[in-house]
C-alpha cells in the first residue's frame, strides 16, 4: 500500500533527503514513495537551487516540474500537506509554459496523484509521460509504484524489467527488492539491497540500508538489522524511515519503553495514521489505556484532515476502524477501496473488515487473495488464521496463526496479543 510499501522514487533532476521542519503539521501528509536520487543531493538544497534558477529563468518549465516533485517529497517528510498545493501550483506553472510534450510536468503530476492515492490517474499520467520520453526515470518509477498499489503484480514485474533495461539505477534496484519481498523471497530482496547500498552513497545508501534492516528484522536477524540501521543513520541522519525501523527493532528486542519514545518522535515529525495507531497499540499493550485512547482519537482527527486535503484514506480508515472503531465504517471504506484496487494490502483490509462484521465465509477467499504472493506480512497471516478459526478450520487456523506470529518479531504487541489469544482458543478446541 502507499503507506509502508518501502519504495524509492527516483526523479530526474536530482532530489535527495530533506531536513525536517519544527513547524507543527497543520494537515498531515500521507506516506508516498520516497524521492531518492542517484546524486545524493540534499532536498532543501535542491529546492533552494531550483527556486534560485526560477528567479533567474522563470520560464524554465523543467525546473518548475522538478520543484513540484520536491514539494511532494517535502510534504511526506515534514507532514505538511500544504506542500501539495505548492506542488500543484508549480506543476501548473510548468504546463502553462510548455503545454505540449512536457513529460517532466506529467511525471510531477503523476507524483502528486500518487501521493493523493489516485493511482489510476497517476498511472495514466506516467504512461502519458513515457509516451513522450520512454526513458524518463521518474515516470518509469511511478509506473512501477502504481501497478504495485493497484495489485497488478505481473505488470509490475514487466514494468520493472523495462525500467531496468532503460534506466538501471539504485531506485529500480530497490523496487526489484520490494517486488521479491512481496513474494516472500527475503534473501533475494536483501541481497539486492545490500549490493545496491554498496554502490550508493549518502541518501541512497541510508534508505537502502534501512529497507534491508526491515528485511533482516523479519528474518529474526536483529543484530544485523541494528548494524544496518546504525550505518543508515550515520550516512543519512535525517531519514525518518530509519526511526520507524528503529521503533520496530526496539519492539523486536523487547525494549518497549524505548519503542514508545521512538514512536512519539516519529509521530511528532510525521503524524501518519498507521504510525499513530502503532504507538497507540503499543501503549495499549503496556496497559496505558488512557494514553492509547488519546492516540486513537488523534488517528481519527488525522484521517479527517487527510480527507479534507483531498487524500484518499479509505484503506487507512478501514484498517484502523476494524480494530479500534466502527466495524460498519470499516466495511464501507474497505469495500470502496477494494472496488478500486485489489492489492494484497487492500484485500487483507477488506477480509478483516468482513470478519469483524461476522461475514467470515465471504472473508475467507479474500483473505486467501491477500496471502496469494506469500508476502511476509504478519497481519495478513494472522487475519487469515483468525477467519479460518471462526469457520472451524482449526488445522489451517493454527498453521496460519503460527506463521503470522513467526513472521516479524517487530510487529505490534497488541496485534500479537490478539493472535495469541485466538491461537490459544483454537488449541483448546482440539
Amino acid at each position: 500500500m502507499a503507506i509502508g510499501v518501502g519504495l524509492v522514487l527516483a526523479i530526474s533532476g536530482g532530489i535527495g533527503v530533506a531536513t525536517t521542519s519544527d513547524e507543527p503539521a497543520e494537515r498531515p501528509a500521507p506516506a508516498v514513495a520516497r524521492v531518492v536520487p542517484d546524486s545524493g543531493q540534499d532536498l532543501e538544497a535542491a529546492i533552494i537551487s531550483l527556486q534560485d534558477t526560477l528567479r533567474r529563468v522563470p520560464k524554465d518549465h523543467a525546473s518548475w516540474a522538478n520543484l513540484a516533485v520536491a514539494y511532494v517529497e517535502q510534504a511526506r517528510l515534514t507532514g505538511l500537506a500544504s506542500y501539495y498545493k505548492m506542488a500543484e501550483e508549480a506543476a501548473s506553472r510548468s504546463f502553462s509554459i510548455e503545454p505540449d510534450e512536457n513529460f517532466t510536468a506529467l511525471a510531477a503530476r503523476a507524483a502528486i496523484e500518487s501521493a493523493k492515492h489516485d493511482f489510476d490517474a497517476a498511472l495514466a499520467s506516467a504512461e502519458e509521460s513515457l509516451g513522450i520520453n520512454p526513458y524518463d526515470v521518474g515516470s518509469l518509477a511511478i509506473r512501477i509504484d502504481t501497478l504495485t498499489e493497484l495489485g497488478r503484480y505481473d505488470d509490475q514485474l514487466r514494468a520493472l524489467r523495462i525500467a531496468d533495461r532503460r534506466r538501471p539505477s539504485t531506485a529500480i534496484a530497490a523496487r526489484y527488492a520490494y517486488a521479491y519481498e512481496l513474494r516472500g523471497e527475503l534473501d533475494r530482496a536483501g541481497d539486492i539491497l545490500r549490493d545496491a547500498a554498496a554502490n550508493g552513497g549518502g541518501a541512497d545508501r541510508g534508505y537502502l540500508l534501512t529497507l534491508r534492516a526491515d528485511i533482516l528484522r523479519k528474518q529474526g536477524r536483529l543484530k544485523a538489522a541494528g548494524r544496518d540501521l546504525e550505518t543508515a543513520q550515520q550516512v543519512a541522519p535525517k531519514i525518518l524511515l530509519s526511526l520507524v525501523s528503529t521503533a520496530r527493532l526496539q519492539t523486536a528486542r523487547g525494549d518497549l519503553e524505548g519503542a514508545v519514545e521512538t514512536w512519539q518522535d516519529v509521530t511528532a515529525r510525521q503524524p501518519l495514521p498507521e504510525y499513530i495507531t502503532e504507538l497507540g497499540e503499543l501503549l495499549d499493550h503496556l496497559g496505558r489505556t488512557e494514553e492509547a485512547e488519546a492516540q486513537y482519537d488523534v488517528v481519527r482527527a488525522t484521517i479527517d484532515l487527510l480527507d479534507a486535503s483531498g487524500v484518499g484514506s479509505d484503506l487507512e480508515t478501514a484498517i484502523f476502524e476494524s480494530d479500534h472503531g466502527s466495524v460498519e465504517q470499516a466495511l464501507v471504506q474497505a469495500q470502496a477501496e477494494y472496488s478500486r484496487r485489489t492489492s494484497v494490502h487492500v484485500a487483507d483490509a477488506y477480509a478483516w473488515a468482513l470478519h469483524r462484521a461476522g461475514r467470515d465465509a465471504q472473508a475467507l477467499p479474500i483473505a486467501r487473495a491477500a496471502t496469494r504472493l506469500g508476502t511476509p506480512e504478519a497481519r495478513f497471516w494472522i487475519h487469515r488464521g483468525t477467519i479460518e478459526a471462526a469457520l472451524g478450520m482449526t488445522r489451517a487456523a493454527r498453521t496460519h496463526l503460527r506463521r503470522g506470529l513467526a513472521t516479524d518479531p517487530g510487529m505490534s504487541p497488541w496485534q500479537r496479543d490478539e493472535a495469541l489469544a485466538t491461537l490459544s482458543r483454537v488449541r483448546s478446541d482440539r
